[in-house]
């Protein structure tokens, strides 16, 4: 009898601990969800057009300009080959002393720019992703939905839920451009040491 009444006591006490986390449990709203494509807004909204465009044709004119100065520094190279045997040593080992500074400044250049650009071009599109989220954060608002799902983690869905296309539309309106940031110009490199060997015959490319 005495552990017939014991037991009565536990599941009384254990009932009346439960009734908090059922009441709280009601509490919770059910899921509202909608779901949303970020890369795809990154990609296919006006703004993110706009900035690769731009990026393609700055690096498009850079590309030009970097070959121009590789082939004239070809062409130096060409003609230091042909001197080595008919200069002075001093003046030969001048000369090639100059030509290791301007291969070194263009290099130097070259890195310099491709960071500067690629840092532009990230400037940009965090402001898009910034103002993107807003947007998603207006919508889901919007809709009173408590929950946001990237569409890469879904199976399935219904076409309702997907709120993709409403935000590259809002975006569109809200932030059609963004102007890439023009990068500084590249410093000179400090004046080099004693000359370093030449690379071997056909100029490599600095990357």
């Amino acid at each position: 009898m005495r552990v017939a009444a014991l037991i009565r006591v536990a599941v009384a006490c254990g009932l009346t601990a439960l009734a908090p986390l059922a009441a709280r449990a009601q509490d919770v709203a059910p899921p509202v969800i909608i779901t949303v494509d970020v890369q795809q807004i990154l990609r296919d909204s006006l703004v993110a057009k706009g900035i690769q465009a731009q990026m393609d044709q700055r690096t498009e004119r850079y590309t030009k300009e970097v070959t121009s100065q590789e082939n004239e520094l070809q062409k130096t190279q060409n003609e230091l080959e042909q001197q080595r045997t008919t200069l002075a040593p001093e003046a030969f080992n001048a000369k090639m002393r100059d030509f290791q500074q301007r291969y070194d400044t263009l290099d130097n250049r070259v890195q310099a720019t491709r960071q500067a650009l690629q840092q532009s071009y990230n400037d940009a599109m965090t402001k898009v992703e910034n103002t993107a989220l807003q947007i998603i954060a207006d919508i889901a608002a919007e809709r009173k939905a408590n929950l946001v799902v990237a569409k890469a983690a879904v199976l399935f869905e219904a076409p309702e839920l997907d709120i993709t296309q409403e935000v590259i539309k809002r975006l569109d309106t809200r932030l059609p451009q963004v102007q890439l940031a023009e990068p500084a110009p590249a410093p000179l490199p400090p004046a080099p040491g004693p000359a370093a060997p030449l690379p071997a015959p056909g100029l490599a490319t600095p990357h």
